[in-house]
């Protein structure tokens, strides 16, 4: 009876030691392999050898202190190894190894993906302040891009920005992902707006395995199987999404997942700093025009006053001086009225001719803001354009494709970037559609540019811009080049 349960015991004990960890086994000091269960045996011989060796050190130290323990870690090939090692009779260890390749290589990959984030917020003020805000956002977005091309192997993606006032989810930057068509959208709402829609709404990440079958999914990346999207978390508030897709069926692993929420918190982090110098700009210019406007207040009526005296003593002086003041006060409103203004109007030479490049040419001058598409428009008339406008972007895209349609497209458009309905790259995309063969100005308010249309439309090939409140010489110049005309 004890003998049957002696021989049970036994055969548990050897139960267990075939099945433990990646495999086991007892070593004397020398080296020599006393006893390994199968699933050692299976193992490389460089596995084998590295497990000797370190067993055979261990034994030794454990003859000195057998309360001891040892720990070890390894590489053999592309596979990492945890050795643990404790003492056995007669001067022996005994080993047993745990393959912890799939750990180790999930904590390389995140340190990895650390070093890429500490990289993408290392806005050096030396290189980013000299920039303007597209050049800014090219530079971040050029950082995304590299790093999310090693992360996933090249594979398509997108980067979505939430806007707070609308919830629509408007792309930032992309890569192999063909843009929504115009007037199409996507909102921070978990029905019919497709996965982005859903990671956005709820906070959480989703891998679509099959996209042939996911209920969830809009199409994207034409024959795309699978895609991997994240939310960019800014502490708790999701204020975007990242989404990569592919070609083949469940590409995307918890692996991946884990990489691309801890970059994308990084993302977020560096599209907040880059909003934040945007904003930054404008209320400091917007500061600086109304300081300057109250600072001159006094001059302004010291002037007038001085006019009316000298009105009383020489006949004449008070119409020449109220002139000169009349002007100094017309230069002080343009240099402060900010994007509202195009400056420099009263230095342009008053016999100037008509323009070759513009003279002649069909131009539609979109901006919702009046002064500044009237201005614009009277003064490429003035060069002999033949120019129209409009007050939103939806209006423009709407004459730019009854244009296309007649077989009169417009010869340049002029677009702000920022308008209550469509928005600078959305008129930018819709005239390259429709009217491929149109020259194309975009504007923006001190370089304000919530949308991120500059670099979008930089990506599709844009090349023209003007910064409000921009030289009306500048103007010229800039329609001029869009026009054909040499630098």
């Amino acid at each position: 009876m004890v003998d049957s349960a002696q021989q049970t015991a036994r055969s548990e004990s050897n139960d267990f030691f075939s099945q433990v960890g990646a495999g086991a086994g007892v070593v004397d000091s020398a080296g020599e392999v006393v006893w390994m269960n199968a699933r050692m045996a299976e193992q490389t011989p460089e596995t084998l050898r590295q497990f000797t060796t370190l067993c055979a050190e261990a034994a030794r130290m454990l003859a000195r202190d057998p309360t001891a323990h040892v720990r070890k870690r390894f590489a053999s090939g592309d596979r990492h190894f945890d050795l643990m090692i404790s003492v056995a009779a007669g001067q022996r260890a005994t080993g047993i190894i745990f393959d912890v390749t799939a750990r180790t290589r999930l904590s390389e990959r995140i340190d990895a993906v650390d070093q890429a984030g500490a990289e993408l917020l290392d806005l050096d003020a030396q290189i980013v302040n000299p920039l303007n805000v597209g050049e800014r956002l090219a530079l971040l977005e050029g950082k995304i891009s590299n790093t999310m091309r090693a992360l996933f192997a090249d594979e398509p993606f997108e980067v979505r920005l939430r806007n707070r006032r609308t919830e629509q989810l408007e792309l930032v930057m992309g890569h192999g992902i063909e843009p929504l068509r115009i007037g199409e959208s996507i909102y921070a709402r978990s029905v019919s707006n497709g996965i982005s829609g859903l990671v956005a709404s709820t906070g959480e990440s989703y891998i679509g395995r099959n996209l042939d079958t996911d209920p969830h999914y809009l199409p994207g990346l034409p024959g795309a199987r699978s895609s991997l999207t994240v939310p960019l978390l800014l502490r708790d508030r999701v204020i975007g999404v990242v989404n990569v897709e592919s070609l083949k069926a469940d590409a995307f692993s918890d692996e991946d997942r884990m990489a691309l929420e801890t970059f994308g918190r990084y993302e977020a982090m560096a599209l907040n700093i880059l909003d934040m110098l945007i904003v930054e700009r404008s209320t400091t210019s917007a500061r600086v025009s109304e300081t300057l406007r109250d600072e001159l207040a006094t001059p302004q009526q010291r002037l007038r006053d001085a006019t009316h005296e000298l009105a009383v003593g020489k006949l004449g002086a008070y119409e020449s001086l109220e002139r000169a003041l009349e002007m100094l006060s017309a230069r002080i409103r343009s240099a402060t009225a900010g994007p509202q203004s195009v400056l420099g109007i009263d230095r342009l030479p008053r016999d100037r001719s008509l323009d070759p490049f513009i003279s002649g040419k069909r131009i539609l001058v979109a901006d919702d803001d009046a002064q500044v598409r009237e201005t614009i428009q009277w003064l490429l008339q003035e060069a002999g354009g033949v120019v129209e406008n409009r007050a939103d972007g939806s209006a423009a895209l709407e004459l730019i494709e009854r244009a296309a349609d007649e077989k009169r497209p417009f010869d340049l458009v002029i677009s702000d970037v920022r308008m209550p309905d469509r928005n600078g790259y959305e008129v930018f995309r819709g005239t390259r559609d429709c009217s491929p063969s149109s020259a194309f100005v975009m504007m923006t308010g001190f370089g304000y540019d919530p949308n991120h249309s500059i670099v979008r439309s930089t990506q599709d090939g844009l090349s023209h811009f003007l910064f409000k409140p921009f030289q009306a010489q500048v103007l010229l110049e800039e329609v001029r080049k869009a026009l054909g005309a040499p630098a």
